[in-house]
């Protein structure tokens, strides 16, 4: 329930941002890879029955970084606002995240390819980083599956850890 609050609040905050905001035709490497920022502070519904953020948790605050980000990416360009849809996600945990602990999570696409977006999380505490996570989406409309390039991101861009990062991912499904 309060990641529904989050999300109400994220999404007026970030209506009024885009109302201020031109439309462009193109988006640019810059527009499409600057980070998303947003701050939480860990509250009493966060917490499982240990005091510190539970790893399922994370997962939702990503979710509202990606979501911000694709809203905007949409907005830009004046299209329909795209939904997505995770193919694959991983998280390094260092650090727990204590209870009323305020973080700061930095959201940043790092590459795609002809199917999939690719984004990198890190999670921070002070400037302490706490968690640093992948992951990798697909783009959807009412019709289905979307390529990138309907953000302009085409061709393929990849890191040699999202390259790494597939290449496990099929040999766990292989084997």
């Amino acid at each position: 329930m309060n990641m529904l609050l989050r999300f109400f609040i994220m999404y007026g905050l970030l209506q009024q941002q885009l109302k201020r905001q031109s439309l462009s035709e193109r988006l640019s490497i810059e527009t499409l890879s600057a980070p998303v920022s947003r701050r939480y502070r860990v509250l009493p519904h966060d917490m499982g029955f240990r005091d510190h953020l539970p790893n399922y948790r994370y997962l939702s605050f990503i979710e509202l970084n990606v979501t911000r980000w694709l809203i905007a990416c949409c907005h830009q360009k004046g299209i329909k606002t795209l939904d997505w849809v995770i193919a694959m996600q991983e998280m390094v945990y260092l650090k727990e995240i204590k209870f009323l602990d305020k973080m700061t999570l930095n959201s940043q696409l790092v590459g795609w390819d002809k199917k999939y977006v690719y984004f990198e999380h890190r999670f921070f505490v002070k400037d302490q980083l706490m968690s640093v996570g992948m992951s990798k989406f697909v783009l959807m409309d009412k019709k289905g599956k979307c390529t990138p390039d309907i953000l302009d991101m085409t061709g393929e861009q990849l890191t040699d850890v999202i390259t790494t990062w597939n290449k496990h991912q099929v040999a766990v499904k292989s084997a």
